[in-house]
């Protein structure tokens, strides 16, 4: 649903990565796309974010931070942002930028699970389980091209149907077995959600992440109608209450073979899942008097933001309650104009994760007087676009 009105009010007042995705995305017209493109690469929000995509490690710690982390120029944030900024793989430069990560995520070796933890898919980059399903789904959100890439995320999306197929929620060992571990760090001493280790040893990380759900949507409609089956699935796995209320955030604690623990993290969960509304009035009441909030209170609103930003991707999130609540909620900062402009605090832009939404920026200069109105109005029709 595109407001054509819309679309030329951006086209007049905004910079260059939201003009080119207006063009290219909401209009489609690759004549005003390619005359705008030259531009785009000179602007300096994709410079930058560009360079951190390129970004060459040296030190060992650069090394092992390439694809997971809070940095700029890890690949779960600096694809994030040249993919909000415009840029796509039909542009040589976005893939000669990536090749680092390209290269390094290989073919699966014959016999082994494409999301499992001890794969054979480790460099001194890190890569393997956790590693290469995020980096798979980085480089297919963008659209670059690969076999090694469509290999990857179709082994891997067959393994997620497997999982999703059985409708288990419950991935936790009993209360018996919890008090037979040893060595629990005392941090996480008393907590119900320890993973069951066979689930991850026999299947990897076969429950869904948030990071598939960036990129798995750009396999629709290619691979055929079993795929797109799975992709539904897999939706349909997270989409509902027994999900929200079973699955604690970031589903819980691993154990390794090594009875080694770590928290798990980037659970697919929906913020505000049961109420929206509360979700957002609970964050702007825990603001500080001067309007601020962080990424660590129970409800942010950037981290809902960015979560709708790719879960409306989805055909079955859209039939949701929670997405109908949300454009309610989001309508009130609708202006007499039909623009829209969201509290300041809701666009983002510092170091940080960009899947808890602490990268919202859509390249704005910030200096202009509109910039606000520019990104929230932008940041409404990718919404309603997909509707």
């Amino acid at each position: 649903m595109i407001d054509i009105q819309i679309c030329d009010w951006l086209m007049d007042n905004a910079d260059a990565p939201i003009r080119y995705r207006v063009a290219r995305e909401l209009l489609k017209d690759e004549k005003v796309t390619k005359k705008i493109e030259s531009e785009l690469f000179e602007n300096p929000a994709v410079r930058l974010w560009f360079g951190n995509l390129a970004f060459k490690p040296v030190t060992r710690l650069e090394c092992r931070n390439m694809v997971h982390g809070s940095f700029d120029y890890c690949i779960e944030n600096a694809m994030q942002k040249v993919v909000q900024l415009g840029l796509h793989g039909g542009l040589p430069h976005l893939v000669d930028a990536a090749g680092l990560h390209i290269k390094a995520l290989k073919e699966n070796p014959a016999g082994r699970l494409f999301r499992n933890s001890e794969n054979d898919l480790k460099t001194s980059y890190g890569y393997g389980g956790f590693n290469s399903v995020l980096t798979a789904n980085m480089l297919c959100m963008a659209d670059i091209q690969n076999t090694n890439i469509i290999s990857y995320m179709l082994g891997s999306l067959d393994e997620l149907y497997a999982f999703v197929s059985r409708g288990d929620y419950e991935i936790y060992i009993t209360e018996e077995e919890r008090a037979e571990l040893k060595g629990v760090p005392p941090n996480w001493e008393g907590t119900e959600y320890f993973i069951k280790p066979d689930l991850i040893k026999n299947h990897g990380f076969c429950y869904p992440l948030i990071h598939d759900i960036r990129g798995l949507y750009k396999l629709y409609g290619v691979h055929g109608a079993e795929t797109d089956k799975k992709i539904d699935a897999v939706i349909d796995y997270i989409s509902n209450d027994d999900f929200h209320s079973k699955i604690p955030s970031g589903y819980g604690i691993l154990i390794t073979d090594k009875r080694i623990y770590h928290g798990m993290g980037w659970d697919p969960k929906y913020p505000g899942w049961f109420d929206v509304t509360h979700y957002v009035n609970d964050s702007i009441n825990r603001s500080a008097p001067n309007g601020s909030h962080t990424e660590n209170q129970p409800c942010f609103v950037p981290k809902l933001l960015f979560f709708a930003m790719n879960i409306v991707n989805y055909p079955t999130a859209l039939k949701t309650r929670w997405f109908a609540d949300l454009l309610d909620c989001l309508d009130k900062y609708k202006t007499e104009n039909s623009t829209y402009k969201f509290p300041k605090e809701w666009l983002p832009e510092k170091q940080g994760y960009a899947v808890g939404g602490l990268h919202m920026s859509f390249g704005e200069n910030r200096r202009k007087k509109n910039w606000l109105e520019i990104e929230s109005t932008f940041y409404i029709q990718l919404l309603k676009q997909s509707i």
